[in-house]
């Protein structure tokens, strides 16, 4: 062997342990059962803290009782106070509601995999991941957003009216509650869903805003790793539980959002489409490919990774069957590896 291949070989061993080192970080970390038991304790309890906290936090009236004893006008506090109360617990509860319903609901985990409803709900999620925006070329576009859910979007809206009938079934229909519901519905839809569309459009009026900059930073890293930055306005619910990369520290995975190379919330998705998921949801996959042709690419680097996977450990029993689903998914598509 001369020199030339000695270095061609030598450079195509690097490549694949670069891809391999893409396909295993895609996979669960590795944690002892005690540890899995006591993070699964602090975010269930914390998460619960929060949302009860926006729905019957005490502490307000509690303190308003006593400015009312100190002489405090009881309009101040009606006119004022309370609706700025009921504002904030209404951004609570859509900050962590929201983080919990991304999180757990609408990615890969234990819910969706043991509820069909779930799993319908997801499927709307990984569609807006593998094929209408993945990292890459079409990640942002100078057209409107485009969503995955035809229509009203109920898996968004009914989780939305289950929570503002409980907020008034538990203290009324009064101003206040009236307040909280109608901050609820202009925050989740015209801040949180507004920004969210803006992260995938190239020109919008709050395209020159760093801050905007910031939290589409963070929503890329998102994208990279879905995993990770689950909120959308901002990082604090991703800090609190442990599911936060920062900007800072992660520039060249932001980078990768100009590149069509495949990304860790990639090979995650494509290994649920290849080992799990249902007829229905495969076939959904199949006719919007038709349409949005980018997630066809990043099959065939998925075909590329699991190609190098084997490379350097022969016997994976599961790269070899994506690699057999994979070819199969390109013969029913049509298209060649």
């Amino acid at each position: 062997m001369n020199n030339k291949q000695v270095l061609n070989l030598e450079s195509r061993t690097a490549s694949d342990r670069d891809l391999n080192g893409l396909y295993l970080a895609a996979l669960p970390p590795e944690r002892s059962a005690l540890r899995q038991v006591l993070e699964k304790i602090r975010v269930a309890g914390g998460l619960s803290l929060l949302i009860w906290l926006a729905l019957a936090e005490p502490f307000t009236g509690i303190l308003f009782q006593r400015l009312l004893e100190a002489g405090l006008p009881a309009w101040l506090l009606t006119a004022f106070a309370e609706p700025l109360v009921m504002a904030l617990r209404a951004v609570l509860m859509v900050e962590s509601f929201g983080y919990m319903y991304h999180r757990f609901f609408q990615h890969v985990g234990f819910l969706t995999r043991t509820s069909a409803v779930l799993r319908r709900n997801q499927k709307f999620h990984w569609i807006h991941h593998m094929v209408i925006y993945p990292i890459g070329s079409v990640y942002k576009r100078a057209r409107t957003y485009i969503q995955a859910e035809k229509g009203v979007g109920w898996s968004w809206v009914l989780p939305g009216l289950a929570v503002a009938i409980a907020f008034l079934s538990w203290h009324g229909v009064n101003p206040g509650s009236l307040v909280f519901v109608g901050v609820l519905g202009w925050y989740a839809k015209f801040v949180v869903d507004r920004a969210h569309g803006r992260f995938h459009e190239v020109d919008h009026p709050w395209a020159r805003s760093a801050y905007f900059h910031w939290l589409e930073d963070i929503h890329v890293l998102h994208h990279w790793d879905q995993r990770k930055n689950f909120t959308i306005v901002h990082p604090l619910m991703d800090i609190l539980f442990g599911t936060y990369l920062s900007p800072a520290r992660h520039g060249s995975e932001i980078r990768a959002a100009e590149s069509d190379d495949l990304t860790v919330s990639d090979v995650i998705n494509w290994r649920y489409l290849l080992l799990e998921a249902t007829p229905l949801e495969r076939a959904a996959f199949i006719s919007n490919v038709k349409t949005h042709r980018q997630s066809l690419a990043k099959l065939r680097l998925l075909y590329r990774i699991l190609g190098a996977r084997l490379s350097l450990e022969p016997e994976d029993r599961e790269a070899q069957t994506l690699r057999f689903n994979a070819d199969e998914l390109f013969r029913v598509i049509g298209a060649a590896a």
